[in-house]
């Protein structure tokens, strides 16, 4: 089981669309029940990153993060995007 944290400037807006986005590519790829998604702030982020197996943020990478960690800005501009889904898809497989 992957734990995977999304967040986002509030932990509300733009982390549930994120989060919306990566549960049907997890699925689509036969990951199902294989990962738990938490959202959070990104104020929070650094906490909940030492317990994390991979983190994914709509903002810039905070000082602190102690697990990897993917810019989730492609699921919002769709600029790279098909870059990103295949980076946490080669992570899933890991």
């Amino acid at each position: 089981m992957k734990d995977i944290i999304i967040a986002c400037g509030s932990g509300v807006a733009t982390s549930t669309a994120v989060v919306a986005k990566i549960s049907d590519l997890l699925d689509s790829n036969g990951f199902a029940g294989e990962y738990r998604i938490q959202q959070c702030s990104i104020a929070e982020a650094v906490g909940k990153s030492k317990g994390a197996d991979l983190m994914i943020a709509t903002t810039a990478k905070p000082d602190g993060i102690e697990c990897p960690f993917i810019s989730g800005i492609p699921f919002l501009t769709g600029i790279g995007k098909a870059a990103i889904e295949q980076q946490i898809v080669d992570f899933m497989r890991q």
